[in-house]
C-alpha cells in the first residue's frame, strides 16, 4: 500500500471516528420512571451502540499503533542503510 492510500484510509477512519463520536453523543440527561424508583443513565456504554462504540476506539487506536511502529521501524531503516552505505565506502 502506498503512502498517499495510507493516508487516505486514516483519514478516512478519523472521520468515521469523528462522525460515529458525534451520533452517538447526543442526550446525557438521567432519566426516571414514575415515582423515582428507578433511573437509566443514557451516558452509559450499554447496548450496541457502546459497544460498537468501544470496538471503534480500540481499532482506532490499534492502527494508531501499528502506524507509530511502521514510521519507527522504516526510520531505523533508513538509518541502518545510511550506516552501511557508508560503512561500505
Amino acid at each position: 500500500m502506498k503512502a498517499k492510500d495510507m493516508k487516505k484510509l486514516v483519514l478516512c477512519l478519523i472521520a468515521a471516528a469523528v462522525l460515529t463520536g458525534g451520533a452517538a453523543c447526543g442526550n446525557d440527561s438521567n432519566t426516571e420512571k414514575d415515582g423515582g424508583t428507578s433511573s437509566q443513565n443514557t451516558m452509559d456504554d450499554d447496548g450496541v451502540a457502546g459497544d460498537a462504540g468501544e470496538a471503534l476506539k480500540d481499532d482506532t487506536e490499534d492502527l494508531g499503533e501499528d502506524i507509530k511502529d511502521g514510521i519507527e521501524d522504516a526510520g531505523d531503516s533508513i538509518k541502518d542503510n545510511a550506516e552501511k552505505a557508508t560503512e561500505d565506502r
